[in-house]
């Protein structure tokens, strides 16, 4: 019966964020256009991008291809990272926080509910970034979308794991996500968003490595881009599902020690 309750105050909960989320139609429309202008953006920029430049030889040069799918997918990482701090802090502002506490679906879990609907927007916008690029040219008629969903849920488990613990400095040091802001902007340089990491030096090309968002992105190209098979993206897939066994339980028990620490001080709701 108990789970069958969290079902339910789940289902509500997405049901409510949707409900909301629809209520704001000009934001749907704004953040359509960014979506646009970014796509179209690095369509241009790629045109400055000639030859074969190092780590793009794998997907023949193609600069446009390799960045739309850092674009594609840093949204739907970024929602594991900062969502459930968010989550926490508007509850906080709302003043909401504590009387979820006291319901019977334990908080960590209404707090993963709360980036359902997040989670589900960010893959709507990935999957639009991807028929953008595939309208303006990018080769993804002969992709592995299977392979590719797998890995990116794999990377969302493990990313979320790093988002919990961020989530958890929330409630013990009130402002500053450090965890987060930490892992999104080195994955912005590191992981290979935007530029391959043969780029970097190679002690930075080795750190690059300890983030499971330079796993995925790895992946996801040759997935999408090369149409790899699930055999040849098998050290991807067991990449991450190393990280997610990892980050996912230690994000989920440092969440639930500072909710306890929290109300044992009794600075739950403080912001």
């Amino acid at each position: 019966m108990a789970a069958k309750s969290w079902f339910r105050m789940l289902g509500a909960a997405f049901r409510r964020d949707v409900k909301i989320a629809l209520s704001y139609r000009l934001a749907f429309v704004l953040r359509f256009l960014s979506t646009l202008f970014q796509v179209a953006v690095f369509y241009f920029i790629s045109k400055l991008v000639t030859g074969s430049p190092a780590g793009l030889e794998r997907y023949g040069g193609n600069y446009f291809a390799y960045a739309l799918v850092g674009l594609a997918f840093l949204r739907l990482f970024s929602i594991g990272l900062t969502g459930y701090a968010a989550a926490i802090t508007e509850a906080q502002q709302m003043g909401t926080l504590e009387a979820q506490a006291l319901l019977p679906t334990p908080l960590p879990v209404l707090i993963i509910g709360a980036n359902l609907w997040p989670y589900l927007y960010a893959l709507g916008e990935t999957v639009l970034f991807l028929l953008l690029g595939w309208a303006l040219g990018a080769p993804l008629h002969g992709a592995n979308m299977l392979a590719a969903a797998a890995l990116a849920l794999l990377a969302s488990l493990a990313i979320s794991g790093l988002g919990l613990m961020g989530a958890a400095m929330i409630l013990l040091f009130k402002r500053g996500n450090a965890v987060s802001w930490a892992v999104e902007a080195a994955a912005g340089l590191l992981a290979g968003t935007y530029f391959p990491i043969q780029l970097l030096p190679g002690p930075l090309q080795k750190f690059s490595r300890l983030l499971p968002h330079t796993w995925a992105l790895a992946g996801l190209r040759d997935a999408l881009l090369k149409g790899d098979s699930w055999a040849q993206l098998g050290p991807h897939m067991l990449a991450l599902a190393g990280f997610t066994l990892i980050l996912l339980p230690a994000g989920i028990l440092t969440l639930r020690w500072a909710l306890i620490r929290a109300q044992i001080k009794g600075n739950l709701a403080q912001y």
